[in-house]
């Protein structure tokens, strides 16, 4: 069925009518896509740049939306065919140019261990799943310090390709209640607003990663807009109040890209600011010749900007990953981010010219077909690729045993009793990536103290030992849990949250002008989570409690978040370890592991000679160490040796591959057992 009739009924004032183009809007677009591309070549500079995906949202749902009611009133039907023509001719081409040229450099570029991963989100971006792809995967700590994918943009555009195959349909059903199809429909747009943008406050705050992504908690950003197109010819906006709303819509977007960061819990109810700024923006321009922020908007070169915004969006991610990928580097020097903005402005100018132009004239039947097509060979194209690569890797990590001849850490003992041989790496590095702990594979890397299912080593042993701290701890769990299993005398309690070390001095964001924010808990609560974890270990008293963290220099270099000064990281980890040590439970604390080169597994594939570090740079000043160090009866353990030489940290230590990205693989800690049971003072059967 190609359109579905619904009851005509009188033709009140209706929404904006769009035979021509706002030149504002288009000015708009351009300011959307200028904070985007700003915020990803300086993050620095537009901290919450990323607020310029929102702006897209609104500006889609006002246009989107608008036309379809006004189809409904004008018509008395929608025809879907023709709409999902449309969409098929606005977006498929220059997105499928994209896909096919991140598939075919993925496979010439980049190793052949992140070939599964990127091709994977071609696939699903070609099929406009991406979102839900990321709030999958991305969600998984263990894999958060994973390189860029070159499409990861493309979540915005399944989000809106999601919303556009259901908005269609409630505009049907309510044109089909009653004789007043323009008011059916600014109800049932106002009831999805509402309730998307309830849901959207209320599980922000449980899980923020998958809530950016989700199309639940987006939609209302769409419908604002919907609701504005539908509302806005009623309101008869006198040109002061549409002046002003430019403005104060102006002031609003700035404020979230200056302001913002992406350690807020983000959408929720603090997406509202860009949200309202842009609806602001389009009602002020919704007059003729007012002046104004619509005047500025309305001007070259914004205007052409906005012209090509799409295909910019598109075009600039992958161009910035790849270029990041061949230099090596994880941020761009000056030369390179003005060289990546050019390129990336080339690309979209010639995008929009000789492919997103030449296809929307093409009929209805004829964008189906190439539409299908388009779809097809992005798929195809990345699936093979990403086939034979999931299959080299199985088979390597089928073979990925520790044998005599890989003794990784035991391997620097000066008691070892051989020569380490020359033998193949374990794990290969194209896989190393997922040689991650078990704890992780169980869910036990970010525990609630309710929660009762993260308990390692014999139920009924004796003793109970109990990990507290960030990721860092996590890395070394296996570790602990085997020493602990070997023993015969120890449970394990994993108590762990991946991001939360265990201080009472909460970490902030840095921001730009070198001053803090406070941190809003990106992956929970910590604070709140660390008292409660402190509470239920004074109440329980266990035998020992090990903790780990990140140093400062890791979490300002990897994340970007410090405490106030090195002194209150010591004392705030003093603060919530004194209590237990002074109630009698064994405090011990074990000094963060050296830091990997940031491009250490492509190292080991390309360059595997030169990917050690020097001592002097890998090892950092230890907090959690220095604070138990001065704790009646507090142990601190220091495992560098086991890593490093006098003079470097090497990637490989006894055929064992060191580290997966800032965490080691779980492989080498495995060889840690031995030393950690000597500083334990817990003996192996």
């Amino acid at each position: 069925m190609t359109s579905t009739e619904t009851r005509r009924g009188a033709a009140p004032r209706g929404v904006e009518h769009r035979s021509k183009q706002r030149d504002d809007i288009q000015g708009l677009r351009a300011l959307a896509v200028g904070l985007v591309l700003v915020y990803h070549l300086r993050p620095t500079w537009l901290p919450g740049g990323f607020a310029g995906v929102d702006v897209f949202f609104v500006i889609s749902g006002y246009l989107i939306i608008g036309a379809l009611v006004n189809e409904l009133r004008r018509s008395g039907r929608i025809s879907l065919v023709s709409f999902y023509a449309r969409r098929a001719r606005r977006l498929l081409p220059a997105a499928t140019v994209v896909l096919l040229g991140v598939a075919l450099t993925t496979v010439l570029l980049l190793p052949v261990s992140r070939h599964p991963d990127v091709l994977r989100e071609v696939v699903a971006s070609a099929l406009n799943v991406q979102n839900w792809q990321l709030a999958i995967f991305a969600g998984d700590y263990a894999n958060a310090t994973a390189e860029a994918s070159p499409v990861q943009h493309f979540w915005s555009l399944s989000v809106e390709e999601q919303f556009y195959l259901v908005i269609p349909l409630v505009l049907i059903l309510a044109g089909l209640r009653g004789a007043r199809p323009g008011r059916n429909a600014f109800v049932a747009v106002l009831a999805i607003t509402v309730a998307s943008l309830a849901f959207s406050v209320l599980y922000t705050p449980l899980d923020h990663t998958a809530a950016y992504f989700i199309t639940p908690t987006r939609m209302w950003e769409l419908g604002i807009g919907g609701l504005l197109a539908i509302g806005l010819p009623r309101l008869a906006l006198s040109r002061a109040a549409r002046l002003a709303s430019g403005w104060l819509g102006l002031a609003a977007v700035l404020a979230a890209a200056f302001l913002f960061t992406t350690a807020m819990q983000f959408p929720g109810w603090i997406a509202l600011l860009p949200v309202l700024g842009t609806a602001a923006l389009l009602a002020a321009g919704s007059g003729m010749g007012d002046g104004g922020v619509s005047a500025l908007l309305a001007r070259q070169p914004l205007r052409y900007l906005g012209d090509i915004s799409y295909s910019l969006y598109l075009w600039h991610w992958p161009v910035l990953v790849f270029l990041m990928e061949h230099l090596g580097v994880t941020h761009l020097p000056w030369e390179w981010t003005l060289a990546a903005a050019a390129a990336s402005v080339a690309l979209a100018a010639a995008s929009t010219r000789l492919v997103e132009t030449p296809m929307r004239h093409l009929s209805p039947r004829a964008a189906y077909t190439a539409g299908a097509a388009m779809i097809a060979a992005s798929v195809l194209v990345a699936a093979y690729p990403w086939y034979t690569a999931q299959a080299r890797i199985d088979d390597l990590k089928a073979n990925a045993v520790l044998g005599d001849d890989h003794p990784g850490a035991l391997a620097r003992d000066p008691q070892y009793p051989v020569e380490v041989p020359t033998a193949s790496l374990v794990p290969d590095p194209v896989v190393a990536g997922d040689d991650i702990a078990e704890a992780w594979d169980d869910d036990c890397g970010k525990v609630a103290v309710d929660r009762e299912d993260c308990w390692y080593g014999p139920a009924d042993a004796p003793r109970t030992m109990v990990l507290l701290g960030d990721s860092h701890m996590t890395q070394l769990s296996g570790a602990l849990i085997d020493l602990a299993e070997r023993s015969g005398q120890w449970r394990v309690r994993m108590l762990v949250h991946d991001a939360c070390p265990f201080n009472a001095e909460p970490l902030k964001v840095a921001a730009p002008d070198g001053k803090q924010r406070q941190n809003t808990e990106p992956f929970a609560n910590c604070p709140a989570d660390d008292r409660a974890k402190r509470e239920w270990i004074l109440r329980e008293k266990p035998d020992m409690v090990v903790t780990a963290a990140m140093t400062p220099q890791v979490y300002k270099e990897d994340m970007n978040w410090e405490w106030p000064s090195y002194e209150r990281a010591v004392e705030g980890y003093r603060e919530h370890l004194r209590p237990m040590a002074e109630a009698g439970i064994a405090v011990v604390g074990i000094r963060d592991t050296p830091r990997s080169r940031p491009d250490v597994l492509a190292c080991l594939i390309e360059t595997p000679g030169q990917c050690d570090r020097p001592r002097s740079e890998a090892v950092t000043p230890d907090p959690v160490t220095e604070a138990v160090a001065t704790l009646p009866g507090g142990k601190a353990v220091d495992l560098t040796d086991w890593f490093c030489d006098a003079d470097k940290c090497p990637a490989v230590v006894g055929n064992v591959v060191v580290y997966r990205d800032n965490h080691i693989t779980d492989s080498y800690a495995s060889t840690l057992v031995k030393p950690l049971g000597d500083a334990l003072g817990i003996e192996r059967r």
